[in-house]
């Protein structure tokens, strides 16, 4: 059974018993109103699932070998985490593996030319939004939430090859995928062991926003967002976003009625 299609001469050929047997289809036909081998696309057998633990007797067991010589130990130790919590039962399927052996792939990517260049600070900010969401993780044994935050601070430091961020996301990384983190660290021009490394702290003076993204209304109805400094005035943030060309094209000359400007929040033009 592979995404709940079952294939159907393959299974014939493991259970003898059931080679006369009469299967009907999502279309609703039978073999006997087609008679064919194997399971083309236009006649695919859906089956139903259920939640179970691995056991023989459920025919479900999946040999994490066969995963790691495709995709690599530390994708299934990163995919296992995805599913959900350790402690809960999830259905297996290997269908969401790709996107977390993607992210691996990207992430070494990164180590190609490690560069001693300081980092921005919106990199410092990706880096300790993921050094704060992964420690909580970890003492809150929620595993299966760190690894999307990976991904999203992969995505948001892009090509960044800078040694100061590499570094410290292979020591947060090493306890969901070492083997990687490890090569990652040597890259990074590190003899010494990263498990042996000191864990990274938050720095909040990085989190701390200094612009919003206002969604502006027009008569009740977002049109765009603007982004403009977090200190910015009421009356500071009505000139700017009066004189921006997108609010200009919306009232195409007509005089709003009304501007009502919410600091932190809003932006909403009464035509």
């Amino acid at each position: 059974v592979k995404n709940d299609i079952l294939d159907i001469q393959a299974f014939r050929n493991w259970m003898p018993e059931y080679k006369n047997a009469e299967f009907v289809y999502a279309d609703g036909t039978t073999d006997q109103d087609n008679p064919y081998l194997g399971t083309p696309a236009e006649k695919q057998y859906i089956c139903g699932w259920a939640i179970e633990k691995m056991s023989k007797s459920m025919f479900n067991v999946v040999n994490p070998d066969d995963v790691v010589e495709q995709f690599g130990a530390d994708t299934l130790r990163l995919y296992e985490m995805f599913l959900g919590p350790l402690e809960m039962s999830k259905p297996w399927d290997t269908n969401g593996i790709d996107g977390v052996h993607r992210f691996l792939r990207k992430y070494w990517n990164m180590h190609e030319n490690v560069t001693d260049e300081v980092p921005t600070r919106e990199e410092l900010k990706s880096l300790h939004k993921l050094i704060k969401k992964v420690t909580w993780d970890i003492e809150n044994f929620s595993f299966n939430t760190s690894i999307p935050a990976f991904m999203i601070a992969a995505n948001e430091l892009g090509k960044c090859n800078k040694k100061a961020i590499l570094e410290q996301f292979a020591i947060l990384l090493a306890p969901y995928a070492p083997h990687i983190a490890e090569e990652a660290w040597h890259r990074c021009g590190n003899n010494t062991l990263v498990i042996d490394a000191t864990w990274p702290e938050c720095d909040e003076s990085y989190l701390v926003e200094d612009s919003v993204k206002y969604p502006v209304q027009f008569n009740g109805k977002v049109k765009f967002t603007i982004e403009l400094p977090k200190t910015a005035s009421k009356e500071e943030i009505e000139a700017a976003v009066m004189n921006d060309d997108q609010t200009k094209k919306q009232l195409n000359g007509v005089t709003p009625k009304k501007v009502i400007v919410v600091p932190g929040r809003i932006i909403n033009f009464v035509v």
